[in-house]
């Protein structure tokens, strides 16, 4: 369980609600992973914002399992801004990992 914290702006598993997680190394802050579910939710979009990153560092948002690249952001970006995730179905979820671009 080390590095895990809750995600800013999802609360915990609740009919109607979305929730998610994120591990995130907060001692080297090189990337981690990240997990959004949606549970019977009316929204479809929500936007996922990343918290413990290097602000000046640029970052690389991946599908999880795929390796897919998605996004490549600033950690201030990701920290500020965040990246959008769309889930069509009502019950789903997504992993993703978080990985530093050297």
């Amino acid at each position: 369980m080390s590095y895990r914290q809750d995600l800013s702006g999802f609360g915990e598993p609740r009919e109607g609600c979305w929730d998610g997680f994120q591990r995130i190394n907060s001692e080297t802050r090189s990337g981690g992973i990240i997990g959004i579910f949606r549970h019977g939710a009316a929204e479809i979009q929500r936007n996922v914002v990343v918290r413990n990153l290097d602000p000046n560092a640029v970052y690389q948002i991946k599908e999880a399992p795929t390796g897919n690249k998605l996004f490549t952001l600033t950690g201030k970006d990701l920290a500020e801004m965040g990246f959008p995730v769309k889930l069509n179905k009502l019950y789903d979820g997504a992993l993703f990992e978080v990985c530093k671009v050297n």
